[in-house]
């Protein structure tokens, strides 16, 4: 069975003046997909469960822009992915004791985003952990990763090659980060990608708040260098 699905692409030729978007329809083959989720962990998105110390995406109101992501798009996504019977991969973010806290990788993260030693390498901190919401369900497939991509120093080409996967639908957080590290990843490996793009959202700076303007130009590069969104 296939699962038949538009997606966008765009069209960056020719140089006068681009074509722009354009859309294919998509058929995957259910047995060669599977449905990859990307740091969706993070309480307060079910009733009852206390709210994020720290605001999701690090800018202020970012909470209530990915709890609305979550609970009207992720979840709905996860549901209908479940349905058809999809794999289910998590991909997670996870603080492995690999003395991250002395790579460069670290330095970054410290540096840039006002993390303390303690908070960042704490080895299973609350904010990791999954909602009611979204939480993985028993024979599904959790990854934890170190880095932005997925695929770095994992056992998720394993997973993907056992599997015989060959189309990749994702969703999760940052677009600018993580998601966009481990679609690369996965282009270069040879997998097709289709981003649902109500499914994400990226770390907005300062200026770019008003309009989510990181987010569009990240879904527009997977449209143009990476492979496919869709809604």
């Amino acid at each position: 069975m296939e699962l038949q699905i538009p997606g966008r692409y765009y069209r960056m030729y020719p140089p006068e003046e681009y074509l722009g978007y354009a859309e294919e329809m998509l058929g995957l083959d259910l047995e060669e997909t599977a449905f990859m989720l990307i740091d969706v962990y993070g309480l307060g998105y079910s009733p009852g469960e206390p709210e994020p110390q720290r605001p999701a995406l690090f800018y202020r109101g970012s909470t209530e822009i990915e709890r609305r992501v979550m609970v009207d798009h992720v979840s709905p996504a996860l549901d209908s992915a479940r349905r058809i019977g999809l794999p289910i991969i998590y991909l997670n973010n996870s603080n492995q004791m690999v003395a991250t806290q002395y790579s460069e990788f670290g330095s970054v993260l410290v540096r840039t985003h006002g993390l303390t030693v303690e908070e960042r390498w704490e080895t299973d901190p609350v904010e990791f952990r999954f909602s009611k919401l979204v939480e993985p369900k028993p024979g599904e497939y959790v990854v934890r990763k170190q880095m932005y991509s997925g695929f770095f120093e994992t056992c998720l080409e394993s997973l993907l090659r056992n599997l015989r996967i060959r189309n990749l639908v994702i969703v999760g957080f940052a677009a600018n980060a993580c998601v966009l590290g481990t679609l690369n990843d996965a282009l270069y490996r040879n997998y097709r990608v289709l981003l649902l793009r109500d499914c994400t959202a990226a770390m907005e700076y300062h200026d770019t708040l008003e309009d989510q303007a990181i987010t569009r130009y990240i879904v527009r590069h997977v449209e143009a260098f990476l492979g496919y969104t869709a809604t």
